[in-house]
């Protein structure tokens, strides 16, 4: 037990690259959880990334239901702008309160097409009206260049040091590019982090 505490504690330590970037502002997170869990997971995610899509269709709820729901873990989905469809998404996410943004993400997330980004896009319109904040000129490249989303995106993603594979994973501070988040991964904190902050 010992030495497993060890082997994930030097895994965090040697295998997280440590950043000075700015993350994005609080209005394009979607958090979910108690923000004192023992754990703090940060998911990096972008709507075209097929793993982000697949661990949230296959496992999210019952990490929402094992970790979130019990306290033990807070998660936030952080997004990182590298495609035109998640900067749609950023600059619906920014009209929403965090319920919004959950029930707005959850839909999204089974229902995105990755293949078809115009049918997404779509999508989030139709969700922004179902939630009456309508945004009718999404779709239009005019429109979404003229946005805060838009310019926040080019902010965060000119920065010299910033989130280059996704889905990546901050726990408690350490950035871990690549780390799927997944159920056992998960576990193997908690083990190692037990119930202290």
């Amino acid at each position: 037990m010992q030495l497993k505490k060890i082997t994930i504690t030097l895994f965090l330590v040697l295998g997280a690259r440590l950043f000075a970037f700015e993350p994005l502002a609080e209005e394009y997170l979607v958090s979910y959880g108690n923000k004192d869990a023992s754990l703090t997971i940060t998911q990096y995610y972008s709507f075209t990334c097929p793993h982000c899509i697949a661990l949230f269709r296959k496992q999210f709820q019952q990490i929402r239901q094992e970790y979130i729901d019990t306290e033990k873990v807070c998660w936030v989905f952080h997004p990182v702008p590298m495609d035109i469809l998640t900067v749609k998404a950023m600059d619906c996410l920014q009209k929403l309160s965090n319920k919004e943004k959950q029930l707005f993400l959850e839909v999204l997330l089974e229902e995105v097409v990755m293949d078809n980004p115009h049918i997404s896009s779509l999508l989030m319109q139709k969700g922004m009206e179902i939630l009456g904040k309508p945004t009718p000129n999404l779709g239009d490249k005019e429109y979404l260049s003229s946005t805060d989303a838009f310019l926040d995106a080019f902010e965060f993603i000119k920065q010299d040091q910033t989130v280059e594979a996704v889905p990546s994973v901050d726990v408690n501070g350490h950035l871990l590019e690549g780390q799927v988040p997944d159920l056992a991964f998960i576990h193997k904190l908690l083990l190692e982090f037990g119930e202290k902050k």
